[in-house]
């Protein structure tokens, strides 16, 4: 595989740049490199516990799409993805619908 990588950086690394949001969850490394939702819970938490903002993405591959089950899967990646995440800390949270490549495919 070669090219740039959509998240292939720690938490602490964007801390120490000041970065402050950060993605997890984005459907490249979901699909490519096979993170769970609960790795991307884990993200979520440790991103929060650092002082950071997280950009939660969620959304579904065209087979779910094809099947009705958008709200389903993204239901699911919500809860498994904001588990343990206070009402306080959802202020620091931003939820991204990121559609599978049915988009793409299809609006060409």
């Amino acid at each position: 595989m070669a090219g740039a990588f959509t998240g292939a950086v720690s938490a602490s690394m964007l801390k120490s740049m000041g970065v402050s949001w950060a993605l997890a969850g984005h459907s490249e490394r979901r699909t490519i490199f096979g993170e769970n939702d609960e790795y991307i819970n884990g993200q979520c938490l440790k991103l929060i516990e650092m002082g950071m903002n997280v950009m939660l993405c969620v959304g579904e591959s065209e087979a779910e799409y094809d099947q009705n089950l958008a709200g389903a899967v993204c239901a699911v990646q919500l809860k498994k993805g904001l588990n343990g995440v206070s009402k306080e800390d959802m202020s620091r949270v931003a939820i991204a619908y990121e559609p599978g490549t049915f988009v793409k495919q299809r609006c060409v």
